[in-house]
C-alpha cells in the first residue's frame, strides 16, 4: 500500500489532447511524478514533441475523437501491450464562438462530438475490465469542462452547451460507477494561456482581452494550474471525491 496518498508513481493514464495546452502540461506533470502515459491526439507532431519531453514510458495514440465509434477499439488495442489503466483525463476540446443566428448544426455536432460525445465514449471504453486496473483506492475518470458551463457569455451557446453536458455526465457517471470504485470528476478552468484560448482571443479586440483578465482576481491561468488539479484527483488523496466540479479559475466564479 502506498503511504504517500499523493503518489502516482508507476500508475498508467490516458490523456486526450496531449499534443498541446492543458493536455500537454498534464502529461509532463504526471510523467514527472512517475506515471506511464498513453498520449492521445489528432496532432501527431505535437504528440511526438510531448513524448520527447516525458521521462517515463509513453505510447502515442493518434486518432480523431470526432470518430467516436473508433475510440473503444483504439483504447482496447493500446492497453494490450501497454498495460491496464488507472485513469483517463479528457483534456481535448474545441471552441465554438458564434452568435445564435449563425449557429449551424454541422459545427454544433462537431463541437459535441469532441467535447461531449467523446467523453462519454472514453468513459465507456475505460470501464471495460480489460482496460482499467482495479485497485484498492479505486480508479479515476476526469473530464475538463469550463467556467462557461455555469457562467453566461455572449456568442458562446454551442460551446457552453457542450461543457454543461459534461458536468451533467460527471454527476450521473459518478453515481453509476461508484459501486465499481471508479471516481468521476470534472475540472472547470477559467481562461488559461493555451493555444486554444489564443485562438479564441482573435475574435475580440484588446479591450475585451483586458476585461477578461480583470474577471480573474488571481489573473489568467497557466496549463500547469489545471494539470496540478488533475494529478490530485488521480491520486489516492482524492479517493473520497466523486461527482465534483472543481473550479480552477483564479476566482472568476467566486464573484
Amino acid at each position: 500500500m502506498k503511504t504517500d496518498k499523493f503518489d502516482i508513481n508507476n500508475n498508467k493514464y490516458l490523456i486526450t489532447g496531449a499534443a498541446s495546452g492543458i493536455g500537454k502540461a498534464t502529461a509532463l506533470l504526471l510523467s514527472e511524478r512517475g506515471a506511464d502515459l498513453i498520449l492521445a491526439d489528432i496532432d501527431q507532431d505535437g504528440l511526438a514533441e510531448t513524448a520527447k519531453l516525458c521521462s517515463t514510458n509513453t505510447k502515442l495514440l493518434s486518432f480523431d475523437l470526432s470518430d467516436t465509434d473508433n475510440i473503444t477499439t483504439s483504447i482496447t488495442f493500446a492497453v494490450k501491450d501497454f498495460g491496464k489503466l488507472h485513469g483517463i483525463v479528457h483534456a481535448a476540446g474545441v471552441p465554438y464562438i458564434s452568435p445564435l443566428k449563425a449557429i449551424t448544426q454541422e459545427r454544433l455536432r462537431k463541437t459535441f462530438d469532441i467535447n461531449t460525445f467523446a467523453a462519454l465514449q472514453l468513459a465507456k471504453a475505460f470501464c471495460n475490465k480489460n482496460v482499467y486496473e482495479q485497485t484498492e483506492a479505486g480508479n479515476s475518470i476526469i473530464f475538463i469542462s469550463s467556467i462557461y458551463a455555469s457562467v453566461g457569455s455572449s456568442s458562446n451557446s454551442g460551446y457552453a452547451m457542450s461543457k454543461a453536458a459534461i458536468e451533467g455526465l460527471t454527476k450521473a457517471l459518478a453515481v453509476e460507477l461508484a459501486p465499481r470504485k471508479i471516481r468521476v470528476n470534472c475540472i472547470a478552468p477559467g481562461f488559461v494561456k493555451t493555444p486554444m484560448d489564443k485562438n479564441i482571443a482573435t475574435y475580440f479586440d484588446s479591450e475585451h482581452e483586458i476585461l477578461v483578465e480583470k474577471l480573474h482576481p488571481l489573473g489568467l491561468g497557466e496549463p500547469l494550474d489545471v494539470a496540478c488539479a488533475v494529478a490530485f484527483l488521480f491520486s489516492d488523496a482524492a479517493k473520497w471525491i466523486t461527482g465534483t466540479v472543481m473550479h480552477v479559475d483564479g476566482g472568476f466564479t467566486a464573484q
